[in-house]
């Protein structure tokens, strides 16, 4: 069973430019540190909508279990806490079964 990962950030009034690009680069790094991820996107919103959420990502992983090594990795860890955590007023997520 493949599993896709899919989070949305709403920032914190505050946020900086600066700190946006910190999330994108702390996000690009895990692939290259977390084997067990498949596919990995991430990016801001295009602005199209006023709705929408600030910055979406979208992980594959082959199973739950990889899914799991991932969300306990500490690399993975460290991004929520260091990076994330401080501009983050909102976190959604969902994890779904793919083809």
């Amino acid at each position: 069973m493949s599993l896709r990962h899919v989070v949305l950030f709403r920032f914190a009034p505050k946020t900086t430019p600066d700190q946006v690009a910190a999330l994108s680069e702390g996000l690009s790094g895990l692939p290259l540190k977390i084997a067990e991820i498949r596919a990995y996107r991430h990016g801001p919103d295009a602005g199209i909508s006023a709705t929408s959420w600030d910055y979406a990502l979208i992980a594959d992983f082959d199973s739950a279990e990889k899914f799991q090594a991932y969300r306990d990795h500490p690399d993975h860890v460290r991004v929520i806490r260091e990076i994330i955590d401080p501009m983050a007023a909102e976190r959604v997520s969902v994890q779904l079964t793919i083809d």
